[in-house]
């Protein structure tokens, strides 16, 4: 009965694994059509189930799907209509439409903000691992609607709680009939053992004769009856002979006295051979004992493993519901506005902006350099290609560092504009590094290269806070910092026309500066000084208003201020009838060579400013880490 019960009990368990096993994945399909040109599917819906997400897209025409960030993916959306996908209690996909502009909104592949892009023609297929805080845009070709047939995939725990018990008590009852099996093979075999003919017991006196006559000296022959052979009596035989011959037989009978009476007369012997029977019979009882064991131990070894399984194949207990509240932050980066971008996307963003500015430079294609470049590295590119096409003499300028990025700090924030801040280094070692600022408009735009300078040797940057955690900006009127950013950028320039006569001197540490050195007041004055400018007059002025500067916070609360300005140059004779000569890009520009009136020339600065907390100590001051200058027009006086 117990062997019947286990092979039951083992075919329902494996049952559990075979026949009656279920599906391997879970599937959901989302099959209702849309009107919206983007369809959304929220890191929730993709990871309503455990396990990496299979995704299939199929639709006609052209089919882009993409991966960001949630607040990037709904940022780049906007304000445009979109169906969001979210999943029911039967794992179906259901769509909720958004309201918003029917507008055509552009291609969607090709932004700095996205993790992933696929794209393909009637299907789109991969895999990923999407993780909670991320999302999926899919559309199809611009203008029309985004494709609704689409299918998740997740890995389905097959779990059979039944497997582990059922499993398991087979096992059980398998042992167990395995014990009663071999109880009742050695009980059998007990039963048929040798039987043998019963013998009288000798009496008291019949055992004393024969231990009498083994005293004697009788021969152990003549226990010959306990080999088996008797002896028949001669003629000579008397009275004690034939009582010999009559108890003899009797002695086959008798082990018990015949052992004694060999005992007596050769204990030796029969030592050894009882040591020879027992280990002839341990031998023998060994091997059965250790097949038997080995039968037994078979099931609990396998019963004592499988107790080892994984839990999906035993009963769990009532699961606990997840807790209503919000989960309590364990890291910074938890408490604080994701970064504009990650390593990752901004590695992508400089490579992109180099092969675009290099391509651009060459080609002279103001058109293209735009798509990466903005902001005042726009202005002074837009100036050189004039004047490289005037004058093919004329040096292109810097291009985008080629080598390592030394130092990223993103902007924390989930809105737009945003700012990131970078120092690139130079393959060739022998040239300074950069320092870097890109900013992206808003979340359609790609980000542009809106400032780029040239550290200051021997100035040493303030320690920033890591690329994951990422920085704040300030407002333009911010009281944290020691002087508002919107005063710094006219103080400066002011500085760089007057000198320690600017009442804003004391901003600004002199001590490493090396703007001030190379076009401050007192190159000023000794540019004045040189014979060529003998009979010219030299005067400097700020032209136009600087834009709004760009700011990230530094470590010890200060932040590190990208801005520019404009400074111009007017040359004009002392007195009638003097020509004021130029050359170069200036020329090109102003169209002459040689003027009576004079040239006023601009040119355009670039600063990158490291400004002190409001309660920085009394004497820090304002500190000019990297600069840059650009030729931005070139006029004759008067023209």
């Amino acid at each position: 009965m117990s062997l019947v019960i286990s092979l039951v009990l083992l075919g329902l368990g494996i049952g559990q694994r075979t026949i009656w096993a279920p599906p391997e994945s879970i599937v959901s399909q989302l099959d209702t059509a849309t009107d919206s040109q983007i369809l959304v599917i929220p890191g929730t819906t993709m990871n309503a189930h455990d396990g990496r997400q299979s995704v299939v897209i199929t639709g006609d025409g052209p089919i882009t799907a993409v991966v960001g960030r949630e607040h990037d993916v709904l940022g780049w959306v906007g304000e445009t209509a979109h169906a969001v996908a979210g999943i029911d209690e039967s794992d179906a996909l259901t769509l909720t439409e958004q309201s918003g502009s029917s507008d055509a909104v552009p291609q969607l592949a090709g932004s700095d903000m996205w993790i992933e892009e696929h794209a393909g023609e009637g299907e789109v297929s991969f895999s990923i691992d999407l993780p909670v805080g991320y999302s999926i845009a899919i559309a199809g070709e611009p203008g029309t609607a985004a494709p609704a047939d689409v299918r998740v995939e997740w890995p389905f725990d097959a779990k059979t709680p039944l497997f582990g018990p059922l499993i398991t008590a087979g096992l059980v009852f398998l042992a167990l009939a395995l014990v009663l099996f071999l109880l009742a093979l050695r009980r059998h075999r007990r039963r048929r053992g040798p039987q043998r003919r019963s013998h009288r017991e000798l009496t008291r006196a019949e055992r004393r004769a024969l231990v009498r006559d083994a005293r004697e000296g009788t021969p152990r022959g003549a226990v010959g009856p306990a080999q088996g052979a008797i002896e028949a009596p001669t003629a000579d035989a008397g009275a004690t002979g034939a009582s010999d011959a009559v108890i003899a037989p009797d002695a086959v009978d008798a082990p018990d006295s015949s052992q004694a009476a060999t005992d007596a007369t050769d204990e030796p012997q029969t030592d050894a051979t009882t040591d020879r029977s027992r280990g002839t019979a341990e031998r023998t009882a060994a091997p059965t004992g250790r097949r038997r064991f080995g039968m037994i131990a078979l099931p609990i070894v396998a019963v004592v493993a499988l107790t080892g399984c994984g839990p999906q194949y035993w009963p769990s207990g009532p699961s606990t519901p997840a807790a209503t509240e919000e989960p309590t932050p364990t890291s910074l980066e938890d408490t604080l506005p994701p970064v504009a971008l990650t390593e990752n996307q901004f590695d992508r963003v400089l490579e992109e902006t180099r092969t675009v500015t290099a391509a651009a430079d060459e080609a002279r294609d103001l058109e293209q350099v735009s798509t990466r470049v903005g902001g005042a590295v726009l202005d002074a590119r837009t100036t050189n290609y004039e004047v490289r096409g005037l004058n093919g003499e004329v040096e292109p300028l810097p291009g985008i560092p080629d080598g390592d990025v030394q130092l990223i700090l993103p902007q924390q924030t989930e809105v737009w504009p945003r700012t990131v801040m970078a120092v690139v280094a130079w393959q060739d070692e022998a040239r300074a590094q950069s320092a870097l600022v890109f900013e992206q408009a808003d979340a359609r735009a790609d980000y542009r290269l809106v400032y780029q300078t040239t550290l200051a040797s021997g100035v040493q940057l303030p320690a920033v806070a890591s690329p994951t955690i990422g920085a704040a900006s300030l407002p333009g009127d911010t009281p944290l910092l020691q002087r508002r950013p919107t005063e710094i950028t006219d103080a400066y320039a002011d500085l760089l026309l007057r000198g320690d006569a600017s009442e804003f001197a004391a901003w600004f540490r002199e001590d490493g500066d090396t703007l001030r050195a190379d076009l401050g007041r007192a190159a000023k004055d000794e540019l004045i000084q040189r014979p060529e400018f003998a009979l010219s007059v030299l005067e400097w002025g700020a032209a136009g208003d600087a834009p709004a500067p760009l700011m990230l916070v530094t470590n010890e609360g200060g932040a590190l201020l990208a801005t520019s300005f404009n400074e111009t140059v007017r040359v004009t004779p002392k007195e009638e009838g003097v020509e004021i000569s130029t050359s170069g890009a200036a020329a090109s520009l102003a169209g002459v060579q040689e003027t009576t009136a004079g040239i006023e020339t601009t040119y355009q600065i670039q600063v990158l400013f490291a400004v002190p907390p409001a309660d920085a100590p009394e004497g820090t001051q304002i500190q000019v880490v990297g600069y840059s200058q650009a030729l931005l027009d070139a006029n004759e006086v008067g023209q």
